[in-house]
């Protein structure tokens, strides 16, 4: 309940704006009463984050099916970003507050989670490589590519915007990525 309060405060404002008061008159606590609960609101931004980045995960592996081929994780990927960052308060904090400074305590785990995240793309660039599906050289290079891509869509595509409507965002990106990197496209200065 705080977190869901927290995240579409969050979203709508802005995380600097948002005040543990603001907070805690959505769920009914003053701001001492969220203190029983949370350490403060950097603790609140760094459960949301790595809540949400989880959430990512886990809508990847269900898109996903148990499925290896490359196209396949990367579309699941692609479209569970989507799908939790625009659709979601809590996705929606995620992608505005990529560069947030935090302090040591909580900056850490924040960094660990975006970098799981990030490693999961650049694997599957990297498996898809391997398996001669795409060219990706540098498959972290690629894989910040892509989110930094991901993390704008929220900005023009707004909350209003269904997952239907991601998943065709997150297809067309795939498919524009795909004929860059995909095995048939022409290597660039080629033409």
């Amino acid at each position: 309940m705080i977190l869901t309060a927290a995240a579409t405060s969050m979203a709508e404002h802005g995380y600097e704006r948002v005040t543990l008061e603001q907070i805690g008159e959505q769920v009914g606590l003053s701001a001492t009463g969220l203190y029983h609960y949370v350490g403060g609101k950097e603790d609140i931004l760094a459960q949301l984050m790595t809540d949400t980045i989880a959430e990512i995960g886990r809508e990847t592996d269900v898109l996903a099916a148990g499925s290896t081929d490359p196209e396949v994780l990367l579309r699941a990927f692609v479209r569970a970003h989507l799908r939790v960052a625009v659709t979601t308060p809590a996705g929606r904090v995620l992608s505005n507050h990529q560069d947030i400074v935090v302090s040591e305590t909580y900056s850490d785990v924040i960094r660990d989670a975006r970098r799981r995240h990030e490693r999961r793309l650049e694997s599957i660039l990297a498996d898809g490589a391997a398996a001669q599906a795409f060219r990706a050289p540098d498959p972290r290079t690629t894989a910040r590519f892509v989110l930094g891509a991901l993390n704008g869509v929220p900005r023009w595509a707004g909350p209003q915007a269904t997952a239907a409507a991601t998943d065709k965002i997150g297809d067309q990106l795939v498919d524009h990525l795909i004929s860059g990197i995909g095995v048939g496209a022409s290597p660039p200065g080629s033409r």
